[in-house]
């Protein structure tokens, strides 16, 4: 009797030694009977599986090798039905959800970094509700009720500037976290990206927690990406900067700077694939009526010349996709459109130290900038000139 108690326990403190290598997920899936559920790993550039396990009752243990940094992991049902979670080092986390929607089903529990990543979907999706509820009342206004449409662009900004302040005291207070990295590259339902690196208020959130990641935790991929990500975004800005000053004070006896973007399709167009042609650069958004009003007669002039050798690219400062294509299709715009959605912070804007819209560049075909912010009569004084 003593040995076999002798046997026990050594069994016992061996599989408590076992443990401490190893965190755990473990929990119920109701409604999931019969079904596979996948654990994964979320590297910087693939998803790994680790484990999987058909459920029978629904109940589920995975068990891995400790972690040696906070990492990203997905309980998976199917593609588009996951939970994504945040587990470090040994932690034992407990899952609880129903099968049919995992994401605003399940309940936590050992996991404070889960519990972040859970909160920050959540606003997310409250958020994407707010915007394009937002967006449907705007679609649905008159363009002659320009005080309601006025209101509704100021509702969804403030949303939006709402949402990033509450991104920004987050990492501010919790600057080990990586749920702020998580945070920080969260998109709208446009997969339009709600921080922005380029954005000078926004930098700072990914300054700060770029810094601190790669302070505590220096061997991590995803916390040298984010830090090179911050060093690439502020070189850029550098060099997009001394571009806009030397065409500022050299527009008349210099040519032009190459700028490329990402039209609807998402196909990038370069500024240069119209060379030979006198090209019109035009700086314009969705949300502005002076910028709506000039295109109007752009579209006229472009009518008129584009058997003559008129091009016209056009550059919108939207940060809505959906607004911005509604536009395009509304006016029925037959030129080059592009936009990288970063509203005030678009790089072809700041590239042509562009500080309000509408605003626009003449290029000739020898490449030649030959006009600047020219719109009505003076426009087409100068087209028939030239054309």
């Amino acid at each position: 009797m003593k040995q076999s108690l002798f046997i026990l326990l050594i069994i016992i403190l061996a599989s408590s030694c076992t443990n401490k290598d190893k965190y755990i997920v473990s929990g119920h899936i109701e409604g999931a009977e019969d079904k596979v559920l996948y654990l994964q790993r979320m590297d910087l550039n693939e998803t790994v599986t680790l484990d999987s396990v058909k459920l029978k009752s629904g109940d589920f243990t995975f068990k891995q090798d400790r972690l040696t940094e906070p990492t990203f992991l997905l309980l998976k049902l199917s593609p588009n039905n996951y939970i994504t979670l945040l587990a470090d080092s040994t932690e034992t986390i407990v899952v609880n959800a129903e099968a049919n929607n995992l994401e605003t089903s399940y309940q936590l529990r050992n996991s404070i970094g889960s519990v972040y990543i859970q909160m920050f979907n959540k606003r997310i999706r409250k958020l994407n509700k707010e915007l394009n509820t937002l967006v449907a009342k705007y679609k649905s206004t008159s363009e002659k009720d320009v005080e309601t449409r006025k209101k509704l662009e100021e509702e969804y900004t403030q949303k939006l500037e709402e949402h990033k302040a509450f991104v920004g005291e987050f990492i501010m207070e919790n600057h080990m976290s990586f749920a702020g990295y998580y945070a920080l590259f969260q998109n709208l339902d446009d997969n339009t990206a709600v921080m922005d690196v380029f954005n000078k208020k926004d930098q700072v959130y990914f300054s700060t927690l770029a810094t601190s990641l790669n302070l505590y935790f220096p061997e991590s991929e995803r916390a040298g990406h984010l830090y090179n990500y911050v060093l690439s975004a502020k070189a850029q800005q550098q060099r997009q900067k001394f571009a806009a000053e030397l065409i500022d004070s050299k527009a008349s006896e210099s040519g032009y700077v190459d700028i490329e973007a990402p039209n609807l399709e998402g196909d990038t167009i370069k500024l240069s694939s119209l060379e030979g042609k006198t090209i019109i650069v035009n700086f314009w958004a969705s949300w502005d009526e002076k910028s709506i009003a000039a295109n109007r007669h752009l579209k006229k002039m472009y009518s008129k010349y584009k058997n003559k050798g008129l091009a016209v690219y056009s550059v919108s400062l939207d940060k809505s996709k959906v607004l911005w294509e509604n536009a395009i299709q509304k006016e029925g715009y037959e030129w080059v459109d592009v936009s990288d959605l970063k509203y005030t912070s678009s790089y072809p804007a700041r590239l042509y130290n562009i500080r309000q819209v509408p605003a626009n560049y003449i290029i000739s075909p020898k490449g030649e900038i030959i006009g600047k912010d020219l719109f009505g009569n003076m426009l087409a004084d100068k087209l028939n000139d030239i054309l």
